[in-house]
C-alpha cells in the first residue's frame, strides 16, 4: 500500500519520539541539531568528532516496523554516549558494565524510540508492528537505500555528545 505522510510530520514525530525516550529513560536532555536526506545513496555511520568524544567505536541499533507503513529506525551512538546512557539506565557502576549490557541498552533505547514513533503513525491511521532490535558495533558501517526508500539522518546533542537517528521509509505516494 502506498501511503502519504507529510515529511514535516515525519520529522516532527521522529524528533519528539527520540527526545522523549532519552529524557524518560536516561534523564538526558537532547536537543535537535539538524537533519539531512540520504535517500538513494549510501549513508555511512556518522564520524566521531575527536574534539568532543574520544570514543573508538560506534554502536548502531535498528528496529523495523511493518504494516500500513514500512520502515526502519536506526540509532547511532558513540561508545561514550552508549556507556553514559547504560550507567544512567541500569544504575550500574562503570566497572560493572560490559558490552552485552551496553548492547542491550542500545537495543532497548531503539525499541522504545521506534515504538513511540510507530504509535504516532498509528494515530494517523497507519498501524504497524515492530521487529526485534538488532545491535552492531564497529568503526564504520553503511546503510544503502538503493533508491527504493526515503532516508533521513537526524542529529541530536545530549550532554555534549551526539546521537544520530536514521529513518528509512519504504516508497510512499
Amino acid at each position: 500500500m502506498s501511503v502519504s505522510v507529510p515529511v514535516g510530520k515525519i520529522h516532527e514525530f521522529l524528533s519528539s519520539s527520540l527526545t522523549k525516550v532519552i529524557d524518560t529513560m536516561a534523564s538526558m536532555q537532547c536537543e535537535y541539531v539538524g537533519h539531512e536526506s540520504y535517500s538513494g545513496k549510501q549513508a555511512f555511520s556518522p564520524k566521531i568528532d575527536p574534539a568532543k568524544d574520544d570514543s573508538k567505536r560506534m554502536f548502531a541499533s535498528s528496529v523495523g516496523f511493518a504494516g500500513e507503513i514500512n520502515g526502519v529506525c536506526y540509532l547511532f551512538m558513540t561508545e561514550k554516549f552508549a556507556v553514559r546512557g547504560a550507567t544512567k539506565i541500569t544504575g550500574l557502576d562503570l566497572e560493572d558494565l560490559d558490552d552485552d549490557v551496553i548492547r542491550d541498552v542500545c537495543g532497548e533505547l531503539t525499541n522504545m524510540f521506534a515504538g513511540t514513533f510507530k504509535n504516532k503513525l498509528a494515530d494517523l491511521g497507519l498501524p504497524s508492528t515492530l521487529t526485534l532490535p538488532t545491535v552492531v558495533q564497529g568503526k564504520r558501517m553503511a546503510i544503502s537505500t538503493a533508491g527504493t526508500a526515503e532516508q533521513y539522518r537526524f542529529t541530536f546533542e545530549c550532554e555534549g555528545l551526539n546521537i544520530y537517528a536514521d529513518l528509512l521509509l519504504s516508497n510512499r505516494a
